[in-house]
């Protein structure tokens, strides 16, 4: 491997056997070596090889100014999640992780700390991404010695939630946004209003939809039974309940799934809160 531009000390920009560009991590790896110079294999710790051209601008960029122990973090972290999660995952994941955990660093140095006011849903909704964040936890422990609570968790567990691809290589936060969009659509048409979208119930009906299409995208599974409260909901919200069937009949025609009933549950209350709000 032959070097072509050092970005610091432990980050060098380099060409492969093949004649492609890569970029390797390494503790001391550009010591006095200049352009041109063979790397030795064994100073590499880490390449990066990927094809998106601005993911390797947005590397390049970053890992001039991160510690390399939050790059070893978080390249250990995503190769735990690739054992971890099912499907491939956008070459994103790897600045974004990169620049995630190097922020969290310095923040915990400042003393800053900040609530993820979603925990709650992503432990409920995301379990396996959960389970990856706080797996992220003991790694970034390890290699800087900053210990983080589930909050930090959380926020790594988003991160992958938005890398995750479909097996079509589709990005599935991309398909997401236009489900939202979709459904946001059927419920004005249907109520024939328009909705505050700066409302703390819009927030948390984007957000209930957002984890729900998500997780439908992923394969898991969304039913549970709940006949009693179900029947006693689609009495107390006959409108809410017409408007979940014409969402279950967008989401068995779009993607063929059908809604079950702790879906259509939340749903109907989501929709009631939304609705209710926006008339008064």
């Amino acid at each position: 491997m032959i070097l072509k531009r050092a970005l610091n000390n432990n980050v060098v920009l380099a060409e492969d056997e093949r004649g492609e560009e890569v970029i390797a991590t390494g503790r001391g790896i550009a010591f006095n070596l200049k352009p041109g110079d063979s790397i030795a294999a064994e100073k590499i710790a880490k390449l990066f090889v990927v094809k998106t051209g601005d993911v390797v601008s947005k590397l390049t960029e970053l890992l001039q100014h991160v510690r390399v122990e939050c790059v070893e973090a978080a390249d250990e972290t995503i190769r735990y999640a690739k054992t971890r999660l099912s499907g491939s995952m956008s070459e994103y994941i790897y600045p974004a992780l990169i620049d995630h955990i190097s922020f969290a660093v310095q923040r915990d140095k400042q003393g800053q700390q900040i609530e993820n006011r979603m925990l709650w849903e992503i432990k409920r909704f995301y379990r396996e991404e959960f389970a990856v964040g706080l797996h992220a936890l003991k790694i970034v422990e390890e290699k800087t010695g900053i210990a983080f609570d589930e909050n930090e968790a959380g926020f790594i567990a988003m991160h992958f939630v938005n890398a995750r691809m479909d097996q079509k290589g589709v990005n599935l936060s991309q398909k997401t946004t236009r489900a939202i969009k979709d459904v946001l659509d059927l419920v004005k048409y249907h109520f024939r209003v328009e909705i505050d979208e700066e409302s703390w119930n819009y927030n948390r009906f984007i957000t209930h939809l957002k984890f729900f299409f998500q997780r439908l995208f992923a394969g898991e599974p969304t039913s549970r039974d709940y006949i009693d409260l179900f029947e006693e909901l689609t009495g107390k919200f006959p409108q809410e309940y017409a408007c979940v069937q014409k969402i279950a009949v967008y989401v068995r025609k779009r993607f063929g799934q059908e809604l079950g009933r702790d879906e259509m549950i939340y749903l109907m209350l989501h929709i009631s809160r939304l609705v209710n709000r926006t008339e008064e």
